[in-house]
């Protein structure tokens, strides 16, 4: 079992199982599902379950929490639920309102390609910094090649988001890089440097196609935009379906991405190149004149907004003009605010560790810490300070006066990134100018002083003391092995005698079978539920010492779909030996023919040194009884 295989078989289980999984992607730290019916999640399960910060529902999404193992937990879940990498098809889901359709565009275009942006403002922001300290001479060999790394991205970004937003609008791939590679392609770059045929709403034209004129965008070219190859895919979703209705099946592979070409290229650089480039222009002109109006103003509800809109995964909503403002102006200040929230939120959590006697809480204080130095602030978020409250106020507060102070000096970011390595991204990549990221810096330290102290001042550590209950304890223990309960009443039998092959020559591990007098499941060990399936035929356990067990009632009793069989408890939830788990009918389950034989299995038996069953076969024994001997390795 791979690291993350248990807390992805929760979570698939409890959005509603895979059949009710359409989509699914991640950003930095959260599963973003798309559900054909969210009421079939079970959230309070989720949110208790280890490894899961919380659930969040919003812009048509039900978004997971997780921190920053969302990759590993994201490769787990669409193993084990067996669903594609990218959005299926139609679902039966109501329809999206315009906003959360929007959330979902920009989520599913940007956050495959966030990293590497971040990563490559990074590094034009560091190649920017050695130039101004003299480490490296622009002449260089190694600055020429890194820098034109870094830019290549930026350039080409048509080409990458052509291709994602293709993934996005569930159309060919190639379509989509095609559109953006034809965008980018020297000759259409080279346009702009012949001679100029005419000029419409101050956009000049050198060539015409079939008469009209080829307009290109105030820059001359589009490369480094991203809203004008974002439309031109999603016209060619639509042309790329309809093709597929008229074209033979025989002829398809070649002649719908050919039409679609054909069609959608001159469209693009006739209409929608024209109008999205002059809509981009006037986004960007008027975010800034709205920004302008009152920067200190502007930087401050910015800041002290942003954390909350994470809580409901509405930053996405203001990704897009950022983005749009790099293309057309080489730089944002309008979201440059929100930079220093995620370390307000950080120093936040710092105070609680500081103040709080409660030792759960302080470790639970530096990891989120770090977190958020490093631009995630989920885990500080929604393990500590918002359900602590005043942390999290005083980080909004400290956040807000950062933002202010940004608005006032006017501080530019050139690339996008979040923590304290995209610092580098406020260094000008053209002229080295470092004056920048040290404002940022000035910003950061205020924001995160005014969090610290207001937290340290106004945070009251409240210990819960917890009412201990007596609780009888079953199970067996020692240093070299532990006796294991019968979670079952009923006759023992050998894994070999049983009639399923699967179980008889123990595939799935070592361990024994009883077939049932009474129809009642009780825990074997102190542990939890790991796994409940929709057929609820089985359960599986894990105990406080890393024992997995799987009781699986009857065999091929999956068919029955779920009838006849009542859980008690449910995935995540913590469990003592003796505790009832399920029942089943078992005159009901006799009488649809199936037998009721129902193995035991330690499934990770390759973790112990023996497996041993304490009961010959074919005697009877009580729930309770020691039926199982794990020796450990020593």
């Amino acid at each position: 079992m791979k690291k993350y295989d248990g807390l992805a078989r929760i979570i698939v289980q409890n959005v509603g199982g895979k059949s009710n999984i359409v989509g699914l992607t991640h950003c930095v730290t959260r599963l973003r599902f798309t559900l054909k019916d969210e009421s079939l999640a079970q959230t309070e399960i989720l949110k208790q379950t280890d490894g899961v910060i919380t659930v969040m529902k919003s812009g048509g999404q039900y978004q997971v929490v997780i921190g920053q193992h969302v990759g590993d937990v994201y490769d787990a879940v669409t193993s084990i639920a067996k669903i594609s990498t990218e959005e299926k098809g139609e679902s039966s889901i109501e329809k999206k309102t315009l906003f959360s359709e929007f959330i979902s565009i920009v989520t599913g275009v940007f956050t495959p390609l966030l990293g590497m942006l971040c990563a490559c403002g990074m590094l034009k922001g560091l190649l920017a910094m050695s130039v101004g300290f003299g480490w490296l001479s622009k002449t260089s060999g190694l600055y020429v090649l890194l820098f034109n790394a870094g830019d290549a991205l930026f350039y080409f970004l048509p080409v990458i988001v052509g291709y994602t937003s293709a993934k996005k609008f569930k159309v060919n791939e190639f379509t989509g890089l095609m559109i953006g590679l034809t965008m980018c392609s020297p000759a259409i770059v080279a346009m702009s440097k012949g001679d100029v045929l005419g000029s419409i709403m101050g956009m000049n034209y050198y060539n015409t196609i079939l008469g009209i004129p080829m307009v290109l965008p105030s820059t001359g070219n589009y490369t480094s935009t991203v809203i004008p190859v974002i439309v031109a895919v999603w016209v060619a979703s639509k042309v790329e379906k309809g093709l597929k209705r008229v074209i033979p099946t025989v002829v398809k592979s070649f002649l719908v991405p050919f039409f679609t070409l054909v069609i959608v290229l001159p469209l693009t650089f006739l209409v929608l190149g024209p109008i999205t480039s002059t809509a981009s222009t006037f986004l960007g002109n008027l975010t800034i004149t709205v920004y302008n109006f009152a920067p200190w103003l502007s930087g401050a509800i910015l800041g002290f907004i942003h954390q909350i809109l994470v809580i409901f995964g509405l930053h996405w909503s203001y990704a897009a003009i950022r983005y749009n403002n790099f293309a057309t102006l080489g730089y944002d200040t309008v979201i440059t605010p929100n930079f220093c929230a995620p370390f307000t939120q950080a120093a936040a959590t710092a105070a609680v560790w500081i103040k709080t006697k409660d030792n759960k809480l302080k470790g639970l204080c530096f990891p989120a810490t770090v977190s958020g130095l490093f631009g995630v602030s989920e885990p500080a978020i929604y393990g500590i300070n918002l359900p602590k409250k005043t942390p999290f106020i005083s980080a909004c507060i400290g956040a807000g006066v950062s933002g202010a102070l940004v608005g006032i000096m006017n501080l530019k970011i050139y690339s996008g990134g979040v923590g304290i390595f995209a610092i580098a991204n406020f260094i000008d990549p053209n002229t080295g100018d470092m004056s920048g990221a040290l404002g940022i810096i000035t910003c950061i330290l205020v924001g995160c002083v005014i969090s610290f102290l207001l937290t340290l001042i106004l945070y009251k550590d409240k210990v819960t003391k917890v009412e201990k209950k007596e609780v009888v304890n079953y199970t067996v223990k020692s240093n070299d092995n532990e006796v294991l309960l019968s979670p079952l009443q009923g006759e023992v039998l050998k894994l070999d005698q049983m009639s399923d092959p699967v179980f008889a020559s123990e595939a799935m591990g070592k361990g024994y079978a009883i077939i049932p007098t009474e129809g009642v499941v009780y825990a074997p060990f102190d542990g939890k539920v790991v796994l409940i399936p929709e057929s609820k035929h089985a359960i599986g356990l894990i105990s406080t010492t890393g024992i997995e067990i799987l009781i699986h009632v009857g065999i091929d009793t999956v068919k029955l779909e779920g009838k006849y069989y009542n859980h008690f408890t449910t995935v995540g939830q913590e469990v003592k030996a003796g505790e009832k788990l399920f029942e089943f009918d078992m005159d009901r389950i006799k009488e649809q023919g199936y037998e009721l034989t129902t193995p035991i299995i330690i499934t990770n038996t390759d973790n112990f040194k023996a497996i041993e069953i304490l009961n010959e076969s074919g005697k009877v024994i009580e729930v309770r009884d020691s039926i199982i001997n794990v020796v450990k390795e020593k």
